[in-house]
């Protein structure tokens, strides 16, 4: 095993997250079929998420993108 390795993230702002990661079919899709109305954590409430980077255990064996609540950790896929 080698060295070990440390990465940071940077939280940056999707305007259109929709369109950001369905390029193709962002006009048929919509952020309230996906996630319920106003985006809302299914466990906290709040509405404010982050996406897992494409790297992540999550995206690279479930196949999709995934985003996790920054207030209580709850992951799903968008």
């Amino acid at each position: 095993m080698g060295k070990s390795k440390f990465y940071q993230a940077e939280l940056v702002e999707v305007k259109d997250i929709i369109k950001a990661e369905y390029p193709l079919h962002y006009k048929e899709i919509t952020l309230e079929e996906r996630m319920g109305k106003d985006a809302k954590c299914p466990d906290c409430g709040k509405n404010h998420w982050w996406l897992l980077p494409k790297e992540s255990v999550a995206v690279s064996e479930g196949g999709k993108s995934y985003c996790e609540c920054l207030n209580c950790g709850y992951q799903t896929h968008l």
